[in-house]
């Protein structure tokens, strides 16, 4: 019998696509566990970003941030 693995009821965490400037990487900044904001740290610097939701925003899904000094 082929047996065929469970597939996970897990949805996708929803993130936003963001290019750090300064260090030239590219990162995600995902949404937190009160669904208040996207936060996340730049890969190569460690920076943090916050991004707060709110009811006029966008629906844009990639930014550009200058995590530089």
């Amino acid at each position: 019998m082929n047996q065929q693995p469970a597939k996970s009821d897990k949805l996708p965490r929803p993130f936003l696509g963001v290019n750090f400037a300064a260090c030239r990487v590219y990162g995600r900044l995902y949404k937190n566990h009160l669904g208040t904001a996207y936060e996340g740290h730049c890969p190569r610097c460690g920076k943090f970003v916050q991004v707060p939701i709110g009811g006029h925003g966008t629906s844009a899904r990639f930014f550009i941030f200058d995590c530089g000094p």
